[in-house]
C-alpha cells in the first residue's frame, strides 16, 4: 500500500494501491497542488508516524472539572492564608 499525504505530515489524502499517477490526480482533484503532496510507501509512512509527537488526548468533562476545582481550591487556600 502507498499513502498520498500532505507533504511532511501523516495526513492521508489517498491510501491505496493505485498507481502513483492516479494518487496524484486524486489529490489534485481534491484541491491540493502537486508541491504540497507526496507519496510514501507503507514503511516510510510508518516511520514518519512513529516520529510524530503523540496526539494530545482530549480530556473528559470530569477531568476538566477536576482541574478547575484544583485551581479554585488553590486560589481559596491562598486567600485564606493571606487574610
Amino acid at each position: 500500500m502507498k499513502y498520498c499525504v500532505i507533504k511532511n505530515t501523516t495526513t492521508i489524502i489517498d491510501g491505496t494501491d493505485n498507481p502513483l499517477e492516479i494518487m496524484i490526480k486524486n489529490a489534485l482533484n481534491a484541491g491540493f497542488v502537486e508541491t504540497d503532496i507526496e507519496v510514501l510507501t507503507e514503511e516510510e509512512y510508518m516511520v514518519r508516524e512513529d516520529l510524530e509527537p503523540a496526539q494530545e488526548k482530549h480530556k473528559t468533562e470530569v477531568e476538566l472539572l477536576k482541574e478547575q476545582m484544583a485551581i479554585m481550591q488553590g486560589a481559596l487556600d491562598f486567600i485564606i492564608l493571606n487574610y
